[in-house]
């Protein structure tokens, strides 16, 4: 498998898995506001400060657009200057399906460019009509590509790096998702939460379409300690950063098989100290310290940026020497078949 193709492979599900999470974060704040009346700028200005878009679009629009509902959606949504916001994403998405089209699936191919089409001219008359419909289809459709994926394709290392790029930009999203609360809210006070932050912290689970799992696990008590532990820790609930680390180390396993050497080594480490950390982790040990869930939440997305970066390096772009004993390698395993 070509350098080249398992990029593509890793970012087009990086992307998809981005699309998703931006219209989860964006459906669940506007349902609040609804639900609770609260002002915009204790909503909407968080959206962009964990997005990390905050400074681009003070600069574009102005500091009081950045409390305005409609203007934070329409960046974050439609809007193609900004690298993280839905249209990009999916832009990117697709442009990386394109160019390793004899890889994916005829599905996969069709369902995606279906939906970039969709979300021109339709999608915004959808979300005019009514932004909550708009955001539910955005899921969907999301949805309905992963399913295409997991079941047209071959589950070899073109879909393990696709797995590998959705499990680490869920991880890093989760995290993000749950800063939003810190920056919203401030540091929790589990001795005596408010009604808002109980609103708040249900607004996280269903962000995360956790609701139901939470309650449904034996022995939880509400409260934003348990509720972040659940997002954080949960090693059985799929978008929990445990469970997502958990799963990726299985996955770089899989990419660099039995005889891989010393191919992948600096990805598997970081993974593996990452998932080896937060598996002996008590939410106790980080809600104990002083804006603890906000700083264990900026750890997490750091260290996922690092290892992205490290598997840039160690499969999409290698150094030259690191190509030059990849492509040795690849000479001795043809050899010997």
């Amino acid at each position: 498998m070509i350098s080249r193709v398992a990029d593509s492979c890793f970012w087009l599900y990086r992307y998809m898995e981005r699309v998703e999470n931006v219209a989860r974060l964006l459906d669940v704040n506007l349902l609040v506001v609804l639900d609770t009346q609260t002002n915009d700028q204790e909503r909407w200005r968080p959206v962009l400060i964990v997005a990390g878009e905050e400074p681009r679009f003070i600069e574009r629009f102005g500091a009081d657009s950045a409390d305005d509902a409609q203007a934070v959606q329409n960046y974050m949504v439609f809007d193609e200057e900004n690298p993280v916001s839905i249209m990009s994403s999916l832009r990117w998405a697709r442009e990386n399906a394109r160019s390793i089209r004899d890889t994916i699936s005829l599905e996969m191919w069709e369902a995606l460019n279906a939906f970039w089409l969709w979300l021109g001219e339709s999608g915004q008359k959808s979300f005019a009509r009514d932004p909550h419909q708009f955001y539910s289809e955005v899921k969907e459709q999301c949805a309905l590509f992963h399913g295409l994926t997991h079941n047209t394709v071959m589950h070899n290392d073109p879909f393990n790096f696709m797995r590998l790029g959705m499990l680490l930009e869920r991880a890093s999203q989760t995290a993000r998702v749950l800063d939003v609360k810190y920056h919203a809210m401030g540091p929790s006070r589990p001795d005596k939460e408010s009604l808002e932050e109980g609103i708040e912290w249900i607004a996280l689970l269903r962000s995360c379409s956790g609701y139901e799992s939470f309650f449904k696990k034996s022995g939880v008590q509400f409260g934003g300690p348990s509720i972040a532990g659940f997002l954080i820790l949960e090693p059985d609930f799929p978008r929990s950063i445990l469970h997502c680390i958990g799963r990726a180390v299985n996955f770089i396993q899989r990419v660099r098989g039995a005889d891989s050497g010393p191919i992948g080594e600096q990805s598997a480490e970081l993974l593996g100290a990452l998932h080896a950390r937060l598996a002996d982790t008590k939410i106790e040990d980080i809600t104990s310290a002083k804006a603890g869930i906000h700083k264990e939440c900026t750890r997490i997305v750091e260290e996922t940026a690092r290892i992205c970066e490290a598997m840039r390096l160690d499969f999409f772009d290698p150094p030259l020497p690191q190509m030059a004993k990849m492509m040795k390698m690849g000479s001795m395993t043809q050899g010997q078949s």
